[in-house]
């Protein structure tokens, strides 16, 4: 990802500074009924709100090529990359130099990710049982957004601009906590007029809530369409730390109306970072891998777990007699959700006691993107992130979430859905710290 202040800046008489890029997309919205993932609960979509994007770009450098493959898709794993392998070699790609990243929305389809076993495989009815038939239709359409993208790959000229944006994203789990409300966003412009824009913000992407029953890119699809009204042929969105961010303080509704409202917000931002983006040149690019092995959950009492269960749904009911709802009910009752998660883990223990995580690291000039592979707590990734240190999530594969200490002994959902075990997400933090240098 090249988004941020990630370049010495340079200009040359006011022009432009050129470099090889190219970029495309492909439709992967599935054929129609197709369940749904991202919530607990059956959701069966036979129609579509808006359609689903991968998106393509790549960089050419010398002889080496890299470049990012982004989806509107829950996450992304090898259930997907690994029938990439193949083509990509044809294309002469590597894929060690290819980020794969998802947006994470709750609204397109389940099965995509590898829930027959290994860590997922607790949570199937939230991601859904693996379809190797969709897997293999996303990989062919993949490969056609990287052929394209190669093929067009000519001198591009690219900006970057760095701001906040209010209003969207919002620690989830208390409106007291910081979040994250930086935004990035990386310009690219090639002679013939076809533009790109690749835009880095923290947020899940849930305006659509869990009774939505259509296929959707969720608000990211809907930035997509507001960039296209202004030229713009890709508007590639990654997702940042925000395994403990969401919309659920800020949306209003969830229909195609605030998708809309949401879209503008970034539409309007982005527009006035386009004016005030500034040139710049890539003149260092790495890629590297430190893989570190994390402890799972110990198989956790099923009674005890029961209880918990049972004492989520008594406080849910509670706040519903006592008239309580919007987004504070949304806390309560995904606290349920966690509840239901832990009790699945219970029921169904892992038969490993510990799993490797890799994490790429991206050195761009001065910069450094650490990408890591779930859903990362924004509270860990602040105290790291600088204006040289950058974090993307849903990064070459999807193992859960990372969440802090504190999550845990506040009974989250997100701790409780959690593979790992408490003090696991700050390991994972020393690590990036060592490899960035911190």
């Amino acid at each position: 990802m090249i988004t941020y202040d990630l370049c010495r800046w340079q200009k040359s008489g006011g022009m432009e500074i050129s470099m090889k890029i190219g970029f495309a997309q492909r439709c992967i919205t599935p054929a129609l009924p197709i369940r749904l993932s991202g919530y607990a609960g059956k959701r069966i979509a036979e129609n579509v709100l808006d359609d689903l994007f991968v998106k393509a770009m790549v960089y050419q450098r010398g002889n080496e090529t890299y470049g990012i493959l982004s989806y509107d898709l829950i996450g992304i794993d090898d259930v997907v990359i690994r029938q990439l392998k193949e083509g990509m070699k044809k294309l002469d790609l590597k894929q060690e130099n290819f980020l794969f990243a998802a947006t994470h929305t709750h609204s397109g389809p389940g099965g995509v990710l590898e829930t027959r076993e290994g860590l997922l495989k607790p949570a199937a009815d939230i991601f859904v049982e693996t379809d190797p038939a969709l897997a293999a239709y996303i990989a062919q359409k993949s490969l056609e957004a990287l052929e394209e993208a190669v093929g067009i790959c000519k001198e591009t000229a690219v900006s970057i601009a760095l701001s906040t944006l209010d209003h969207v994203g919002d620690n989830r789990n208390s409106r007291d906590l910081k979040g994250n409300r930086d935004i990035a966003a990386a310009f690219f412009r090639q002679e013939d007029g076809r533009k790109a824009v690749i835009v880095n913000y923290a947020c899940h992407p849930t305006v659509m809530n869990y009774k939505n029953q259509k296929v959707s890119a969720d608000f990211p699809g809907a930035v997509a369409a507001c960039m296209e009204q202004h030229g713009y042929d890709v508007c590639m969105y990654l997702n940042g730390s925000c395994g403990d961010i969401s919309t659920r303080f800020s949306r209003r509704s969830s229909d195609s109306g605030e998708l809309l409202r949401y879209g503008h917000m970034f539409e309007e931002k982005l527009l006035g970072m386009e004016r005030d983006a500034r040139p710049v040149e890539i003149h260092d690019f790495a890629v590297s891998y430190e893989t570190i092995r994390m402890d799972l959950k110990r198989p956790g009492d099923i009674e005890e777990a029961e209880r918990e269960l049972e004492a989520c749904e008594k406080r849910l009911q509670e706040a519903k007699q006592g008239g309580i709802g919007g987004s504070d009910l949304r806390v309560l009752e995904s606290r349920k959700e966690g509840a239901q998660c832990n009790l699945a883990l219970a029921q169904n223990p892992y038969t490993m006691t510990s799993c490797d995580v890799s994490v790429m690291f991206l050195n761009i000039n001065r910069h450094i993107f650490v990408c890591v592979p779930g859903e990362l707590f924004s509270e860990l990734s602040n105290p790291l992130q600088t204006e040289r240190v950058h974090f993307i999530g849903y990064a070459n594969g999807y193992l859960g979430y990372f969440a802090d200490e504190s999550a845990y002994d506040h009974f989250y959902y997100e701790a409780l859905s959690s593979p790992f075990e408490k003090g696991q997400g700050e390991r994972l933090m020393r690590l990036a710290a060592e490899a960035v240098g911190k």
